[in-house]
């Protein structure tokens, strides 16, 4: 059986570790007619998969951005509240981008936009929210009259234009 390991006691054999930070078992050579005292299992994947992820949260913890996770903090909605305030943003544009073949960078919602980021809302409506847009802006493509593939010639024409009046400039 795939991680089961026969347990014995005696004065040669090694435990069961290594190193404090090993994510493997540490196997001995077990004499000829030694009798196991019990049996292990272990879940070796789960196990290295667990230390990844703590040692991930551990760089995490290390290097967050203690502004950010202040301000979190602070609104106490156990949300992020930035990254949910830049999903609106980015829904928002998708569903433009569909329903009127735009992209308008300075938001027209910047005050709702910034209700989120200040923690104003709770997980769960902002959740049904987002779930609701992204209902929207699904059956918004597939009435879409946007092309599947972008016209490569059209944008060329257009980067030469625009590189042409950079360049007369200087």
């Amino acid at each position: 059986m795939r991680d089961v390991f026969a347990i014995f006691r005696g004065e040669n054999y090694r435990g069961i570790i290594k190193k404090e930070a090993a994510t493997e078992v540490l196997i001995s050579r077990i004499s000829k007619g030694e009798t196991a005292i019990g049996w292990m299992s272990f879940n070796t994947d789960g196990y290295k998969r667990y230390c990844k992820e703590y040692r991930e949260y551990q760089d995490w913890l290390k290097n967050r951005n203690e502004a950010r996770y202040a301000t979190n903090v602070s609104h106490g909605r156990n949300y992020d509240s930035k990254n949910l305030m830049h999903t609106f943003r980015l829904l928002d544009m998708a569903e433009e981008i569909t329903t009127e073949h735009r992209v308008t960078v300075r938001r027209p919602n910047r005050d709702f936009l910034m209700q989120i980021r200040r923690g104003e809302f709770e997980s769960d409506d902002l959740i049904s929210q987002a779930e609701e847009k992204i209902e929207r802006i699904n059956a918004a493509f597939e009435k879409s009259d946007l092309r599947d593939e972008p016209d490569t010639e059209e944008l060329e024409r257009v980067l030469v234009k625009i590189r042409e009046q950079w360049y007369r400039q200087e």
